[in-house]
């Protein structure tokens, strides 16, 4: 209706830690990969030039396609740095890429970092029936940037230009995972079209893996196992895959892209069983033996806790003082470096250096708690970028560090990282999420609640007269949960000198034909109550007259919702960022004298993720326009299109009416 569905906070930074996960970044290849492609000269094999011919009529949209990706995973016994026993892996991957254009190109990475070494990575260009192998490295760069304090993810890669429909190049790759529990999902999509893409697992005797898959369904991917000389083969084939495109606010990939997740559940050396992640448990025990390594002094922490708390008579108003102050003291930068990167920094360190990850901030947050006789307890969670239940033994169902608080009786989960989230309140982006809850030895699952798009509100209210061919008066506006923590982050992340001019703009819409004047506020210094800015408008090219009628539109608002209609290219569903609720109210009192005159029916429309209502009330020389809409569900499935264009295409005819004012 008004504002951009989606929130405002800044990037949550997906990476390998506790913090976040990773799928392959190839979000930063825009940025990094500006430099020269290496250009494909080679003869093209007439098979090839018809093979071209073929695919590129099946792949109109696509440039290049990967012929064929062959990974295959072996395992070994190796020790990690920790000087535990661990289950290494190697892959040994090859993928061939052919040019559907005259001119086209791409650019292939490998990442890599300390759990993950690249032992081989090469290129080659086929002329004629032959491959001739580069001479040429890949180019090696670091993936940290300015969001990251230190991070030790770095990639290689080949840019490679194809002069020749027809041209075909290939990858070959060998890659060593230190710790088989960091090896990472495999996804069968790739950024362009995938003929085959195989990934074969070799698995001795020795070693106890399962093979957890998922968003199989809707898919045909071959499956087979098969035993010889003590190893046991599973092969995954999918063929004839479309390219994985990035499309705007997409649902996360994890929910609807097939991927397999390998769990090691077990190995033996030496004739000793060596657990690995068969259980919830297993994974605790790991993550809290990270976290122990974290080394709290609390002594270390109680002059600045004094300060903290200095003044706060109730125990509500304590918890408080201490949540707000680690939100509003400590700046979230990530740490990512082996094993170090799961091991939460300090609490005394993260406030002597006033920054930290999630789990430092969470550690800081959790010991201060505990310091003032609270029940507070560090937490691993996924967020909903994450599909995964905590029943999966792996670790990529949790991506992110919290504070789980109990207080008489209720449960209190802290993040924080987000910065103006009140007391009792918790971001979407974990809601309705399982949260893993230490407790020393044993843990606990717990459940984010969830709220309503109601809990999270804009409510806009108008009053207008009519003033010859303009529209005059004043407007408020209200936020409540998501959408108040949301505009406190870009409120104050502002210059002092910039917050007028940002106010004003609120209320303006980002609508020329809007001014507004004289704005006032809540106080924007306190998280705990509801956001109002109001002031005088002054609404112009509203009023059209023709042949001494005026035709006036009283929803002057930009129609956003625009931008979530899907076209005919659009393959993934959207994903809104959380569920809420826009509640408007605009009226409009004209000269006595004058009357209205083609008011429209009244509109409601009921889907099951989704809701709307709009009616205009005439009483006497004044129309009130009232308007509801209502988004229950924070997504919108690909299968439900047809239902959501539908929906929207009535609220903008419904939005964009001219109803006429007449002399009696």
């Amino acid at each position: 209706m008004k504002r951009p569905i989606a929130g405002a906070r800044r990037p949550f930074r997906p990476a390998i830690i506790v913090c976040s996960y990773r799928l392959a970044p190839l979000f930063f290849l825009s940025i990094i990969f500006q430099f020269c492609f290496h250009s494909i000269h080679a003869q093209v094999s007439a098979d090839d030039a018809a093979d071209a011919d073929r695919l590129a009529r099946m792949y109109k949209d696509d440039h290049v396609i990967c012929r064929s990706a062959r990974h295959y995973f072996t395992f070994d016994k190796g020790t990690n740095a920790l000087k535990d026993k661990v289950v290494t892996v190697q892959e040994d991957a090859t993928l061939e890429f052919m040019s559907l254009k005259k001119y086209a190109s791409l650019t292939y990475p490998e990442f890599y970092n300390k759990f993950i070494r690249l032992k081989t990575f090469q290129k080659a260009v086929k002329s004629g029936s032959r491959f001739q192998t580069s001479a040429r490295s890949g180019i090696d760069r670091s993936l940290t940037d300015e969001n990251i304090f230190f991070d030790d993810s770095r990639v290689q890669y080949y840019p490679i230009r194809f002069s020749d429909k027809g041209s075909v190049a290939r990858i070959t790759v060998q890659k060593e995972y230190t710790d088989a529990k960091y090896l990472p999902r495999l996804f069968f999509h790739l950024p362009y079209p995938v003929a085959e893409q195989v990934f074969e697992f070799k698995v001795p005797e020795w070693l106890s893996v399962d093979f957890k898959t998922y968003c199989f369904d809707g898919y045909t991917i071959e499956k087979k196992e098969t035993k010889k000389g003590g190893y046991t083969n599973f092969v995954f084939t999918m063929k004839e895959l479309p390219a994985h495109k990035t499309e705007y606010k997409q649902i996360g990939r994890a929910y609807t892209d097939p991927h397999i997740v390998i769990q090691v559940k077990s190995f033996e050396s030496k004739g000793e069983l060596i657990p690995g992640f068969d259980k919830t448990a297993d994974v605790y025990n790991w993550n809290n033996r990270l976290y122990k390594m974290g080394n709290n002094d609390p002594e270390k922490l109680k002059p600045i806790l004094a300060k903290i708390t200095a003044g706060q008579n109730s125990d509500i108003d304590k918890i408080k003082a201490i949540y707000y102050w680690v939100q509003d003291k400590i700046r979230y930068i990530a740490y990512e470096d082996g094993y170090s990167g799961y091991i939460p920094a300090s609490a005394q360190e993260v406030l002597a250096n006033k920054y930290g990850d999630c789990k430092g901030m969470a550690n800081l947050l959790t010991e201060l708690l505990k310091l003032s006789g609270y029940d507070a307890h560090f937490t691993w969670i996924g967020t909903r970028q994450l599909p995964y239940p905590q029943s999966l033994p792996a670790l990529c169902v949790n991506n992110h560090a919290i504070t789980t608080l109990y207080y008489k009786g209720k449960e209190y989960f802290l993040d924080a990282t987000e910065k103006y989230v009140p007391l009792g309140e918790n971001a979407y982006r974990i809601q309705g999420k399982e949260a893993m809850v230490a407790n020393g030895d044993k843990f606990e699952i717990r459940t984010v609640p969830l709220t309503t798009g109601n809990d999270h509100k804009i409510t806009t209210k108008a009053e207008f007269t009519l003033k010859d061919e303009q529209l005059k008066g004043n407007i408020q506006v209200t936020l409540t949960g998501n959408e108040r923590k949301d505009f406190h982050q870009l409120y104050h992340d502002l210059p002092i000198s910039g917050r007028e001019e940002f106010l004003n703009g609120y209320l303006e819409f980002n609508n020329d034909n809007v001014e507004a004047s004289d704005v006032k506020t809540s106080d924007l210094n306190n998280r705990d109550i509801p956001v109002s800015i109001s002031g005088n408008i002054a609404l112009s090219n509203a009023v059209q007259n023709i042949s001494g009628n005026k035709y006036i539109n009283l929803d002057f608002f930009p129609k956003t919702l625009e931008k979530y209609m899907p076209d005919e290219k659009r393959k993934t569903g959207y994903d809104f960022d959380y569920v809420l609720s826009f509640d408007d109210e605009f009226s409009l009192t004209i000269p006595n004298g004058q009357q209205f005159a083609d008011v429209p029916e009244k509109l409601e429309l009921k889907q099951n993720g989704y809701e709307f209502k709009g009616e205009y009330v005439v009483t006497g020389n004044k129309i009130t326009l009232k308007k509801q809409l209502v988004l229950k569900n924070s997504t919108i499935n690909s299968a439900d299109f047809t239902n959501w264009k539908n929906f929207l295409g009535s609220i903008k005819t419904f939005s964009s009416y001219f109803f006429s004012v007449t002399t009696k």
